[in-house]
């Protein structure tokens, strides 16, 4: 499950109760006192991270084509989500009556826009991805393939910094020794509130951030604002949220959550190119960083937990045209189509984050996410592939070569989300990936095997199977490893990854009384304030762990290491952080007035080395409380 889906239940039972028919009922014949009633209830719990308008802010939209879309006719559906889980910090806290009230005023006021209900409905008219609309050519170029394959040292080319996701950065201005006297050198505000997960690009002194309808560049050194573009969707979005660009002459290349891929011209913002990828009437979702090797715009797409079927596509990078597209979740005579037996239930596979490239092979690798219904694996037998796997495909024509799966037949969400890491020591060559089950992998990748695995929060019940009576797991649907992944310290030879140890109940689907869940069953996570975290080193080839940082909640902030031995991230109660990578002792933290969840880089700007921290991760219907602020960029450099 991406965490920006969380929650997203939809109806796939085609069973019903006679208990369920009378609710129904009752929702379908809202009274004037009900609807009253339901207004005053909507603004007192659900206005302050749903928008007082509910257009969205820091929780979904609940209004529109896309709400609408999903939840038109399924009142009982509503009802289960909006009773079990909401509000987020109180879940299932008001009575019967109360929740009934508000499902019907939502598809009361949903039922009032007619127009949006039939668009949403109605479908592309066109095979996706669709030809692409082209609308003019870049006015600069650069970085071309030779610079992303060696990215100069002054610059964040990439998510990661670099095609192998290492996040490492050769600068030597900032050491152990002076990191203590950093200090603010500019703050951008973006003026708003929600996710904020961008992981900032730098190139020649320019920074490039995104939020879910905007892109952005900035002075890297002073955060002067020197364009800005403003995406406006074309269709429904289930989420509105963006984790960043992708650079490639004279371009920037992004994701939007409606699944529209554009590039935008590099030196003013234009519109370039645009093509619709997938319907986000259906489940998708582009969220996710692309990334650009050899002229090809590699990304996957979001929404296994939406009722959508994953793919990763690779684009002509000038033009957008379609090049070549992978199925992750076979069917008919595909590979791996017989991991999911003979029931016809065969869904999910997400790529919500970015990807790794090696260059010398060609390949690319692509983390892919749960298996659907995420809890509910009755009709599902088998390994279920490609979910919950890295797998390795040829740039050129999107062929398998390999693959890893962490979590064979998964029960319990835990998706690979984030990007792996590559990296060689002595002659071998190594993958590292973080799951969210809590654990870290390390791989041979000439032997595909397995070297080490090791725990990165408490397991409880991870191995006991889900039934319709209630079980404590942890890392519950929530916990592990999210969408920043590890980074690589060549020098000292180590690994360093953030991860969240949080728990969760979990009761799958009741065959006898199916319920109203798409997710298979039902979670509730634990309250907010027992979740922590960690920041892990462990030595790269090996997983032996060296040392551990465990305060500040959750830890999901990209890292970034330095080549004198620094190591760099965030944490959710807003401290931008240091440590010594060898011993992990702290050496430096800022409170930046917000939850740090996107990425944490550092480049040079004109001669000066600077470090920047994204600040104000406002994900109200996942993190609940534990993430605060608006979405802010900060920049620091010495005195």
């Amino acid at each position: 499950m991406g965490p920006s889906s969380t929650y997203h239940y939809f109806d796939t039972s085609a069973a019903r109760s006679l208990a369920l028919g009378a609710f129904l009922a009752i929702c379908a014949t809202p009274t004037a006192s009900g609807a009253n009633n339901g207004a005053a209830l909507v603004r007192a719990h659900c206005a302050s991270c749903h928008g007082e308008t509910l257009a969205g802010g820091a929780g979904p939209a609940l209004v529109g084509a896309g709400f609408a879309f999903r939840w038109s006719g399924k009142p009982a559906a509503l009802y289960d989500l909006v009773s079990t889980t909401m509000p987020p910090s109180q879940p299932a806290s008001l009575s019967k009556p109360e929740y009934r009230a508000i499902t019907q005023y939502l598809l009361a006021q949903s039922a009032k826009d007619q127009a949006s209900i039939k668009n949403a409905a109605a479908g592309p008219q066109v095979q996706l991805p669709a030809a692409p609309r082209i609308f003019g050519t870049a006015s600069t170029q650069g970085p071309d393939d030779a610079e992303l394959a060696r990215p100069n040292d002054a610059d964040w080319l990439t998510y990661n910094r670099d095609y192998r996701s290492q996040r490492y950065s050769p600068l030597r201005q900032i050491t152990p020794q002076n990191v203590a006297s950093l200090v603010p050198k500019c703050i951008f505000q973006l003026g708003e509130v929600g996710p904020f997960q961008t992981s900032p690009i730098v190139r020649d002194g320019r920074m490039y951030v995104t939020t879910a309808h905007r892109t952005l560049a900035l002075d890297a050194a002073t955060c002067k604002p020197l364009w800005a573009h403003e995406y406006v969707p074309a269709g429904p979005e289930l989420r509105p949220l963006n984790r960043g660009v992708a650079l490639y002459q004279g371009m920037v290349i992004r994701g939007a959550c409606d699944g529209h891929l554009f590039a935008l011209d590099a030196a003013t913002g234009k519109l370039l190119w645009d093509v619709w990828v997938a319907d986000s009437r259906k489940g998708y979702w582009l969220a996710a960083a692309p990334v650009v090797f050899d002229g090809k715009v590699f990304i996957g797409e979001g929404g296994a937990d939406t009722g959508a079927n994953g793919h990763v596509y690779a684009f002509d990078a000038a033009t957008g045209r379609l090049l070549w597209t992978f199925d992750l979740i076979p069917t008919g005579r595909q590979p791996g189509a017989d991991t999911w037996g003979t029931s016809g239930v065969a869904g999910g596979g997400s790529t919500w984050t970015t990807i790794t490239v090696d260059p010398e092979t060609h390949s690319v690798f692509f983390p892919v996410g749960n298996p659907a219904p995420d809890l509910d694996d009755q009709l599902r037998p088998g390994d279920n592939l490609y979910t919950d796997s890295v797998i390795v495909l040829d740039a050129d024509s999107g062929k398998l070569k390999w693959y890893v799966q962490q979590n064979p037949h998964d029960t319990h969400d835990w998706d690979t989300g984030a990007a792996p890491t590559i990296f060689d020591q002595e002659g071998r060559k190594f993958l590292a990936v973080g799951s969210k089950d809590a654990r870290l992998y390390i791989y041979d990748r000439d032997s595909h095997a397995l070297l080490a695995k090791a725990d990165l929060a408490r397991h409880l019940n991870a191995d006991i199977p889900l039934s319709s009576k209630p079980v404590r797991v942890c890392p519950g649907v929530m916990g592990g490893v999210e969408w920043n992944g590890a980074a690589y310290d060549p020098n000292n030879r180590m690994l360093f990854i953030n991860s969240v140890d949080w728990c969760a109940t979990l009761t799958r689907q009741d065959r006898e009384h199916p319920g109203a869940y798409g997710l298979g069953g039902a979670y509730t996570q634990d309250p907010p304030q027992q979740a922590s975290g960690s920041l892990r080193a462990f030595d790269a080839a090996t997983g032996v762990e060296r040392w551990v940082y465990s305060r500040g909640g959750p830890m999901v902030a990209g890292i970034a290491t330095t080549a004198t031995g620094l190591v760099f991230t965030g944490s959710p109660i807003g401290d931008l952080l240091a440590f010594d990578s060898k011993t992990g002792r702290q050496l430096y933290n800022f409170y930046t007035g917000g939850a740090v969840a996107g990425g944490v880089a550092t480049y040079m700007a004109a001669g000066k080395q600077y470090v920047v921290a994204v600040s104000g991760n406002s994900s109200k219907s996942v993190w609940f409380e534990l993430n605060t602020g608006a979405a802010t960029i900060l920049v620091f450099g010495l005195p």
